[in-house]
């Protein structure tokens, strides 16, 4: 409506300059300002699918919590129409960066306390000769199928919204080892990874405990990856992909904002929901 007034004032003030003989920069500055308020119209539009796409992230992410915290109230809100009979994928967000995943060039600045996979290999190869298929996580979980899926994957490519060994980014690899381990499906995101099992201090660290960082400024909980113990832990790293690095390197020790638990309840939690209430969106199985 703006646009078509200055048009018409533009109109008006050239009818002005040949009639009244009113001056003609009158006429160009409001031919000037029209054009002003298309641009700001057209950056407006291209806006709006941003904004938009977001929501329905959050909106998603929101049902994805309510859906693994709450059998009840999903329930309730099933009856009532709030929900679909399946739950969609939380879809990556278009943004100016990636929502999870460290900053490629502040991690190559502050990562100061390189690990050398090969040499971790070999460690913890003779490590798990005294391990045996009885020793158990918290989780209930067998320290030595967790230990081989890590080690498996070792070296697979990062890729954001990835969750297969083509690429996956670092909640889709701890929601992959969860799934193929413990036959649980985690929430989708590090932030949603973040509300399961019990807060834990850095000083009681133990191998199996996610750690969780602040890495990107769009989101408070950005990423995540699993406890070895000796200050080091295994994740999807955006720079060198699923890899170990320590919790002693600057980067990762000032960006860690907390460790979770979890318990054989929360896994039984998860998987109860699961049973009553199917998603639609599966774990790739196949590599």
């Amino acid at each position: 409506m703006r646009t078509l007034i200055h048009v018409l004032c533009a109109a008006l003030a050239f009818v002005a300059v040949d009639v009244w003989k009113a001056p003609a920069a009158f006429a160009l500055q409001q031919i000037k300002k029209a054009g002003q308020w298309v641009s700001k119209a057209k950056k407006k539009h291209r806006g709006v699918p941003r904004r938009a796409n977001r929501q329905e992230h959050v909106r998603q992410e929101a049902l994805e919590l309510v859906r693994t915290h709450s059998q009840t109230l999903w329930g309730i809100m099933a009856d009532n129409s709030m929900v679909p009979s399946t739950v969609p994928p939380v879809a990556a967000v278009e943004t100016e960066e990636p929502l999870e995943g460290e900053d490629p060039e502040e991690l190559l600045r502050e990562d100061d306390v390189p690990v050398d996979i090969e040499t971790f290999r070999r460690l913890w190869l003779a490590y798990m000769e005294g391990i045996t298929d009885e020793d158990r996580l918290p989780t209930g979980l067998s320290k030595r199928q967790l230990v081989d899926f890590i080690l498996e994957w070792l070296g697979t490519p990062y890729r954001f919204g990835g969750t297969t060994s083509a690429g996956i980014d670092c909640s889709g690899f701890i929601r992959r080892l969860f799934a193929d381990v413990a036959g649980v499906m985690l929430p989708r995101t590090a932030a949603a990874q973040y509300m399961l099992g019990e807060p834990i201090p850095r000083e009681q660290l133990q191998f199996g405990d996610l750690l969780f960082f602040h890495t990107r400024r769009h989101a408070y909980v950005s990423h995540v990856g699993i406890y070895l113990g000796d200050n080091l832990f295994a994740h999807a790293s955006s720079r060198g992909g699923v890899t170990i690095s320590s919790l002693q390197s600057t980067y990762y020790s000032k960006r860690f904002i907390g460790a979770r638990r979890l318990t054989e309840r929360t896994l039984l939690r998860l998987a109860a929901a699961q049973r009553t209430v199917p998603t639609s969106e599966e774990m790739e199985v196949s590599n």
